[in-house]
């Protein structure tokens, strides 16, 4: 016999958890490349496309914003940013 009531709980729990990639509002800044507190660099080839690059600054609360540099295979989520850079190997998003 299955105890619904757990699964009632679980149900519960779930609806209450905000879903962050569809609340999320980036603006998106092609051949820039963002400045600022850094709050970590990946890369693994996991990290070397917009997606994964953006989905992991969404699932950090200090990421403002980040950039996925192509040339070196490099996604850095920022802190804040401080300046833009001309890169015509970057994309950017920044968090609305």
């Amino acid at each position: 016999m299955i105890n619904t009531s757990k699964f009632t709980i679980l149900g519960t729990l779930l609806l209450t958890i905000p879903a962050f990639s569809a609340d999320m509002v980036f603006e998106k800044k092609e051949n820039i490349s963002l400045k600022g507190k850094i709050s970590t660099v990946k890369t693994s080839k996991k990290y070397r496309n917009l997606e994964a690059c953006q989905t992991l600054c969404e699932l950090r609360s200090s990421c403002a914003a980040f950039t996925l540099d192509t040339s070196k295979g490099s996604c850095t989520i920022l802190k804040n940013v401080s300046k833009e850079v001309s890169s015509s190997n970057a994309t950017s998003g920044i968090k609305q």
